[in-house]
């Protein structure tokens, strides 16, 4: 990967450029779920990959690009096969947003094709060869910058690439994340913090997925879990409170029967012997 980044400066406030780089994708890399604080634009050279936007897919190759928008949450992946090879140019400015909604891009289809492929390949290979530290190079960058995104805009307008399929990644981890729960709740040293580590994902926005899937954050649910486990235990075997609170991932019995009283509104004890009673 190679990118540079650049601060704002006094003589460019309407448009001016952040970021900029380029990167050939191995099979199936990924980034996201990641919000950006600016406007970030792809431009596919080579090979193919996809791209998520809320509950929208886009499948994508060569010739295409898409935008990220500031403060939206996206995934892209490259292929497992034909992995993408893009340019990226990342942008901020206070008439950013206006300029962009008139030239015809928006949040709602964030995609479009290059219609002048080989005259944008090579504005992009002289946009990475600017050096932004130098006052006549950045000049000349701001120039190509309002170039660019006239010949992007330019193939707007009554063109989409549809969206193939509708997804729900907050679903899909939050399944991830039951199954991690399932597997590893009897460890005494687990920690909530170890699923979005696993998952590669940042810690609120997978227990705000995971409320929005289950009504419960990621910690009530594993609570609820190891009581559930620890019932089963407590109806069909003899074994004592201090081994069933180790089972199900308690260090210390009082802990656990704190826990399963506040949820049961009994205790282990009075609950084991109501379970044998019946």
């Amino acid at each position: 990967m190679d990118e540079d980044f650049f601060r704002e400066e006094v003589y460019y406030k309407d448009l001016y450029y952040v970021t900029k780089g380029k990167e050939q994708c191995e099979p199936n890399h990924s980034f996201g779920p990641y919000m950006r604080e600016y406007y970030l634009i792809h431009i596919i050279m080579k090979g193919k990959g996809y791209f998520e936007i809320g509950n929208s897919r886009f499948n994508l190759k060569q010739g295409q690009f898409f935008i990220i928008y500031p403060n939206v949450i996206t995934f892209y992946q490259a292929d497992e096969e034909d992995p993408w090879e893009y340019y990226w140019i990342g942008l901020k400015g206070e008439q950013l947003e206006a300029l962009l909604g008139a030239i015809g891009f928006r949040l709602s289809n964030p995609v479009g094709n290059v219609k002048r492929f080989d005259e944008t390949k090579q504005m992009m290979e002289d946009i990475m060869q600017a050096n932004p530290f130098d006052v006549l190079s950045r000049v000349r960058l701001q120039g190509q910058l309002y170039l660019l995104l006239s010949m992007l805009g330019s193939d707007l307008d009554g063109t989409e690439i549809r969206q193939i399929e509708k997804v729900n990644r907050g679903v899909e981890y939050t399944k991830q994340a039951i199954e991690i729960i399932k597997e590893r709740y009897h460890d005494v040293d687990f920690q909530i913090g170890d699923i979005s580590q696993e998952l590669s994902l940042n810690e609120s926005y997978l227990t705000a997925v995971f409320r929005k899937t289950t009504n419960r954050t990621p910690h009530e649910y594993l609570i609820d879990f190891r009581v559930y486990t620890g019932r089963i235990y407590l109806e069909t075997t003899d074994l004592s409170i201090a081994d069933v609170a180790e089972k199900v991932g308690y260090k210390n019995p009082l802990s656990f029967t704190r826990i399963f009283k506040s949820k049961m509104q009994m205790s282990p004890r009075e609950y084991a012997k109501k379970a044998k009673n019946k």
